[in-house]
């Protein structure tokens, strides 16, 4: 059952947010998220703050207890050239 769309994450705070949704869907505190999962409570709540980014294992963890899964895909990087982007930065500096 896919419960929650698709949603792309591209940074720490939209993980956070992404983990704190899930939960909030489904009633549960960060306790009882610590409880299931098996991760230290300030740990999620820094994640969901986006004080830290979790280790894959520890993302693993919460997504498996939220019922939640997680894609990769690769970026186009056509769109975008990180490397481009900050040669520009460089020159204008």
């Amino acid at each position: 059952m896919n419960r929650h769309p698709s949603r792309a994450i591209t940074s720490g705070p939209r993980l956070g947010q992404a983990i704190r949704q899930a939960r909030k869907e489904l009633g549960w505190t960060q306790a009882e998220l610590s409880e299931r999962s098996g991760v230290a409570r300030p740990q999620i709540s820094a994640i969901e703050s986006a004080r830290t980014d979790p280790k894959a294992s520890t993302l693993i963890a919460l997504l498996r207890s939220l019922d939640c899964e997680m894609e990769v895909h690769p970026v186009d990087r056509t769109q975008f050239r990180l490397d481009d982007h900050l040669k520009a930065v460089m020159d204008d500096g």
